[in-house]
């Protein structure tokens, strides 16, 4: 188990932040980076938030939601942060992932994503990534390249979404 229990991750994207929030929240876009899917938000603290799954995650036995949690905070096009838990692991606690957009000139957008795993710390390696990416592996390195891909390119980052 790793010791890595507040991960932050940053990356660096090239396009305005309004881009990079709907790329985030929108299921027109959550389908093509990461591991896919359908997202569902309702933006208000205590909110619902779920990650749907895809034909293929049911094809391997999961059910209709990959990742649920609530809506902690938001500023729209700014700041989310949520609760998150992963159907793969249903004695998961919830833990917490919070998205930050900082626009530059450019337009270009720093994405910060911390993930505080100190409430469930099993997942802390899984979430790192570094395993294969077909197989879930990737975590959030591989998910945010993902993102930054599909945002800067306007197609899906090989082996990613839908």
């Amino acid at each position: 188990m790793s010791d890595n229990l507040i991960q932050v991750y940053t990356v660096y994207i090239e396009a305005p932040a309004s881009r990079v929030w709907d790329a985030i929240t929108t299921s027109e876009y959550t389908n093509q980076w990461g591991y896919g899917g359908d997202t569902e938000y309702d933006f208000t603290p205590g909110g619902d938030y779920r990650n749907l799954t895809t034909d293929a995650m049911k094809a391997m036995g999961m059910g209709d939601v990959a990742i649920s949690g609530t809506v902690v905070s938001v500023e729209v096009g700014r700041r989310l942060e949520l609760t998150w838990k992963p159907a793969w692991h249903p004695e998961a606690a919830p833990t917490v992932l919070t998205w930050e957009l900082t626009e530059f000139d450019g337009p270009l957008t720093r994405v910060v994503l911390t993930h505080d795993l100190t409430a469930h710390p099993a997942l802390a390696d899984e979430v790192a990534g570094g395993g294969e990416p077909n197989q879930g592996g990737g975590g959030w390195p591989w998910t945010l390249a993902g993102l930054k891909t599909l945002v800067e390119t306007g197609r899906p980052m090989v082996g990613s979404g839908s």
